[in-house]
């Protein structure tokens, strides 16, 4: 009965100890496999993207009363209603609600938490290496990751690709990442259109229904909070070109590090290769 129950213990230990599994941060490597495959949008739930929205509109009447310097908080509170939802409006006009959301969620991950690092990357790569070195290609295909380009990459180098396959899936994965960019930038680029559009339709209403002796700062209110709400989504969009080319770097880094697996699987000579392909500015 005790040896039996030792034996069963051993190979339960044993079972459990034999998966393998390389996870990064979930912040880093959050952001899309079901939208268009950018990193994994999984995690981002609704509550988060609320609050962003939330936030948006908190600072578009914060910033418009310090711009205005108009100390009414119902009169504000009014215009920025007004030019937020004639902006949301006219979203849902030009987009559909899938990509609405989708752009949603990869502001959540890479404006507001700072996308992905190329660093961690490098060190998931030589987590892989070292992991080929001790149990060979076929535990490498055994690897699961929350991030799309490290199980790609294991599946790559498991199944030994040249490199011929390998670079046509980095130019793959780097045409999917241009176009989720390129569609979550235009959902913030429109929002900010909108957003001054409506403000000046607002302002000119307002204009045109107060007699010229009763035209003050608050007349053209609308106007700055429509601008207010367009700086907000200059920003966003600016945050994530810069996370976009951290991307592009860490989807390189990724591919990269796959042919120089299947050639030389040496952590040292491997860390700096890989260290050669991030520039400067982002090197910590």
């Amino acid at each position: 009965m005790c040896q039996k129950s030792d034996f069963n213990l051993e190979s339960i230990l044993l079972f459990f100890f034999s998966k393998r599994l390389v996870r990064l941060p979930p912040i880093v490597w959050s952001i899309t496999r079901e939208i268009t495959s950018v990193p994994n949008h999984k995690s981002i739930n609704a509550t988060q993207v609320s609050l962003l929205v939330l936030a948006s509109l908190l600072v578009t009447i914060g910033l418009a009363m310090f711009l205005s310097d108009i100390s009414s908080l119902f009169d504000v509170l009014q215009s920025s209603v007004v030019v937020f939802g004639g902006a949301v409006a006219g979203l849902l006009l030009s987009f559909s609600i899938r990509q609405i959301t989708q752009a949603l969620q990869l502001a959540v991950v890479r404006a507001i938490h700072g996308g992905s690092s190329p660093r961690q990357m490098i060190r998931a790569m030589l987590n892989v290496c070292e992991v080929s070195r001790r149990d060979g290609l076929l535990g490498v295909a055994d690897i699961r990751s929350n991030s799309y380009e490290v199980e790609e990459v294991c599946e790559l180098v498991g199944d030994a690709s040249d490199d011929e396959s390998i670079r046509f899936a980095l130019q793959r994965r780097v045409e999917d990442e241009r176009l989720n960019h390129q569609m979550a930038a235009d959902v913030f680029l429109f929002t900010g259109i909108y957003a001054l559009m409506f403000g000046l339709f607002g302002a000119l209403m307002r204009f045109a229904n107060t007699s010229s002796d009763a035209i003050s700062g608050s007349t053209f209110l609308p106007l700055v909070c429509g601008g207010a709400l367009s700086v907000i989504m200059t920003v966003f969009i600016a945050r994530l070109r810069s996370a976009h080319l951290r991307e592009l770097i860490v989807t390189e880094i990724a591919y990269r590090a796959a042919c120089i697996m299947l050639e030389d699987n040496n952590l040292q000579r491997l860390n700096a290769r890989l260290n050669m392909l991030v520039p400067a500015g982002l090197k910590s």
